[in-house]
């Protein structure tokens, strides 16, 4: 017995030295340009397969199939994806198709996974093949919209994809968004804004939000039309430096100059807000809590007023703090959540936000998005 153990030791030994010579050699090559050798692709694909599997079970997948979701899915997918994965209409980006492992294509891939593990994968990223976590942590909500896209994206073709992504938007002859010459002249557009900031609307924020900010594509995404001016320039800062989080807007922000958020907040805030098509059916008693809670606060709780800061009302209020009324319940109660589990982040303001949100029952956060959803701002009360 102690001479197999000797032996096994000398063999072990003998294994350690000669990986510590290949090692310093340098004799194994890292080059991309050369790929995966079969065993190496082989065990990788396994070990990413098999881990993917076990991390992801217990995951609970929302509905993917309420109305928007696939939209908005694609409109972040083209926002963080589209370059290394291609998409409808946009063939294998070369640079990434000499990457080792290969980007592959979804359309394809996708089907070889469940929702929870799309999800775990588009989260948490995949070690040794490239592929980058999501840009934050903090926000699952965000990324299920994508989940919902990569399942439906075998049967997506180019045109309705380019109607998703680029809506007004004429990308082939480098023309402005159609219908923003007429609508400029009508004065629904200011005339202040400059063409280059009506082209980064059309591509990078109409997919979710509309070219007037008025045309949210599902009811997690708010309403941008005559929200205040300073409020939308703090908040894209505050995704550009990464203290507000969102995997969806901090690479957009990321791409955008000063004097591009400057213009772009200028131009939501002078939009008109139309009333909204349909609002969830609440009944009269939760609104009127809702209302009640938004104008008195509640002294015994130590919560103060809503519209003291947020309207409505004809109080002198700060440009800093945003509009709620005309949001939609699911954003603002969203935003409430985010704001107890500390994952929300935003400008130097939002921490003004945790102590109240932290005294809020789930009936009361329900109570005041339900009567912020159901006014306009320039609503009597």
């Amino acid at each position: 017995m102690m001479r197999r153990l000797k032996e096994l030791a000398t063999l072990l030994t003998a294994i350690g030295i000669l990986g510590v010579i290949v090692l310093v050699s340098g004799i194994v090559p890292i080059k991309a340009s050369s790929g995966h050798w079969p065993i190496t692709r082989w065990t990788l694909d396994f070990a990413s397969d098999r881990s993917v599997g076990l991390h992801s079970t217990g995951i609970d997948v929302p509905p993917l199939d309420e109305p928007g979701m696939v939209q908005l899915g694609s409109a972040t997918f083209d926002s963080n994806c589209r370059w290394c994965h291609g998409a409808p209409g946009f063939p294998h980006p070369p640079v990434a198709a000499q990457m080792t492992p290969h980007p592959p294509d979804l359309s394809e891939a996708a089907s070889q996974w469940d929702d929870a593990e799309l999800f775990y994968i588009v989260k948490h990223g995949i070690k040794f093949a490239g592929m980058p976590a999501w840009p934050t942590q903090a926000r699952d909500d965000d990324i299920w919209p994508v989940v919902a896209f990569l399942r439906e994206l075998p049967s997506i073709d180019a045109r309705e994809y380019l109607a998703w992504v680029q809506p007004g938007a004429d990308e082939t002859e480098g023309r402005e968004p159609a219908g923003v010459a007429e609508r400029e002249s009508s004065g629904n557009i200011a005339g202040s804004i400059l063409r280059p900031t009506t082209h980064i609307i059309a591509m990078s924020c109409a997919a979710c939000h509309g070219l007037t900010g008025n045309e949210s594509v599902n009811d997690q995404v708010p309403v941008l039309a005559s929200q205040s001016e300073t409020y939308l320039k703090r908040s894209l800062r505050a995704y550009r430096s990464g203290r507000r989080y969102s995997g969806v807007m901090m690479p957009i922000a990321h791409r955008l100059t000063d004097q591009q958020i400057d213009e772009l907040a200028s131009y939501f805030a002078e939009q008109p807000r139309r009333a909204a098509d349909d609002t969830n059916a609440f009944d009269e008693e939760l609104i009127d809590t809702g209302r009640r809670l938004a104008n008195q606060g509640d002294q015994t709780a130590k919560i103060a007023s809503c519209v003291d800061c947020h309207g409505p009302g004809e109080n002198v209020r700060s440009d800093e703090y945003p509009k709620l009324a005309g949001q939609s319940v699911r954003y603002l109660k969203r935003q409430l959540e985010l704001f107890v589990a500390r994952d929300r982040g935003g400008s130097d303001n939002a921490s003004l936000m945790h102590s109240i949100a932290d005294k809020l029952s789930e009936k009361q956060r329900t109570a005041l998005s339900a009567y912020y959803e159901s006014i306009n701002e320039d609503s009597e009360e």
